[in-house]
């Protein structure tokens, strides 16, 4: 019974396109690469010796800066497009988390993570809406499901990752590997995944009236 469970939910994942896996790695690695997060608090406090009061000032520029990028990240993709999204918001993530080490001051963090978070998460919306190009029509929701089980496997490896970096490298070391995984994850979709801007149910819906034609 349990064999048969496992058979059906996996039969779940069956007849996606290509870039539709593409998309669910690169969201599985950048949300593993978001293994800063976890630690950012005890970094802030033990590492450059901030208050509690600083540190809690910088969580609330992230969290603010989170929901900027979710919100201009939907605006933006229906502007310029998905695609171009997504390389800025990850490439440029990417880099910007290879400097954010060196930045040490209360005011400069502010500011740092508040623009991180809002280029960052940019990239989430605009993942979202390329799935309604990428996926076939009646595969959508269960794209959705794949991706979000990108999601939370990412979420439950990265602090798993990050205490192994930290115990053997120290915590600098994960400002270089989430800003590689963002800047590899990216790469990978440019390469692998061409832009497209036809939705695939207008693609099928115009090929049926030439059929009928």
């Amino acid at each position: 019974m349990i064999q048969s469970g496992l058979q059906r939910y996996i039969n779940n994942f069956r007849g996606f396109r290509r870039e539709v896996w593409i998309l669910a790695l690169i969201t599985f690695i950048n949300r593993a690469g978001t293994m800063v997060l976890p630690f950012l608090s005890k970094y802030l406090k033990e590492d450059l010796h901030l208050s509690y009061s600083q540190v809690g000032w910088i969580m609330v520029c992230f969290g603010f800066g989170s929901m900027l990028g979710s919100w201009l990240g939907g605006k933006l993709s229906d502007k310029i497009g998905f695609y171009k999204i997504m390389i800025f918001s990850l490439f440029t993530s990417g880099v910007l988390f290879f400097f954010l080490q060196y930045v040490t001051s209360f005011w400069t963090l502010c500011v740092s993570m508040f623009t991180i978070m809002v280029i960052a998460d940019m990239f989430r919306p605009a993942m979202f809406v390329s799935l309604s190009t990428y996926a076939k029509p009646e595969n959508r929701t269960r794209a959705l499901t794949l991706v979000r089980l990108a999601v939370n496997l990412g979420f439950a490896a990265g602090p798993a990752l990050g205490g192994l970096i930290i115990l053997s490298q120290g915590y600098q070391a994960l400002f270089w590997v989430d800003g590689s995984t963002c800047i590899i994850a990216i790469v990978l979709f440019a390469v692998l995944v061409k832009e497209k801007k036809v939705p695939e149910d207008l693609i099928a819906k115009k090929q049926a009236e030439s059929e009928r034609e």
